[in-house]
């Protein structure tokens, strides 16, 4: 029925134990974020060479530093990390400074002059073809830092994944207008006892997520919500159904899949 499929690598929004944060893994080296590479992947971690982040907060970038680190000498092939210029810019100040972590973009892999990480950085609103029969394309997200959603399509058909966002004004933009978009992974954050917070860190409340939807044009897109802090998984699962009915949503958990 399907001809494509996206594993969910990691589902949630923060670290628990048995809960994996954001990984989207579109094939054997490519992924969308890098919250929980290791503990999905263990050894075939080595295998990915391409990372699309969609921002710098830890719990999408964590596991790059451990996949280059546990598996070294095993790696052929450089790691590419791939996301907007700012996104790029945080991780080279903050993470890979050799004061957080190792700057392995200056560091060759075992036995070659090519390097262990190297960086490159992406635009929103810029198709980018990844092979003859597939593109992603980011496109900006209403976060506390410089941040992006993606377009992936195979075979012009096509999954919407937001990432942290407050706003969803571009996002129903975009399903409106691109009929080839068959599924949206939206995040919901906190349950909506919390929306002050919700706001202040620019998340979503089911509350939130399903008024903004209201002014989607469309009912044949398949809906899934990933990054539910796990602490409120209970409330936040009660209130989607309570909110949501009419939306009929998925909710991810790791090792999960999407098909389109």
């Amino acid at each position: 029925m399907y001809e494509n499929s996206i594993k969910i690598l990691g589902a949630y929004g923060t670290k628990a134990k048995g809960f994996g944060t954001t990984s989207f893994m579109l094939d054997a080296a490519t992924v969308i974020d890098a919250g929980n590479l290791l503990n999905a992947l263990a050894e075939n971690s080595l295998h990915v060479e391409y990372i699309y982040l969609t921002h710098s907060h830890l719990d999408h970038i964590a596991d790059i530093a451990y996949i280059v680190d546990n598996y070294f000498l095993q790696r052929r092939k450089t790691l590419h990390i791939i996301s907007l210029p700012q996104t790029i810019q945080a991780l080279k100040k903050h993470f890979f400074n050799d004061i957080i972590w190792p700057d392995f973009s200056k560091i060759p892999l075992e036995g070659s002059e090519e390097m262990s990480i190297r960086y490159r950085d992406v635009h929103c609103n810029e198709t980018y073809t990844l092979n003859n029969k597939t593109t992603i394309m980011p496109i900006e997200t209403d976060h506390t830092v410089p941040s992006c959603g993606y377009i992936y399509k195979v075979n012009n058909k096509g999954v919407l994944i937001t990432a942290d966002t407050l706003s969803l004004e571009n996002i129903i933009n975009r399903l409106n207008n691109d009929r080839e978009i068959k599924s949206l992974v939206i995040e919901c954050s906190f349950p909506s006892s919390m929306e002050k917070l919700a706001r202040v860190s620019k998340h979503l409340t089911p509350k939130l997520l399903f008024k903004a939807l209201q002014k989607l044009q469309r009912d044949d897109i398949r809906l899934y919500i990933n990054h539910i802090k796990p602490s409120y998984l209970k409330e936040i699962t009660e209130e989607i159904e309570e909110f949501g009915r009419n939306f009929r949503p998925i909710l991810l958990k790791d090792g999960d899949f999407i098909n389109f």
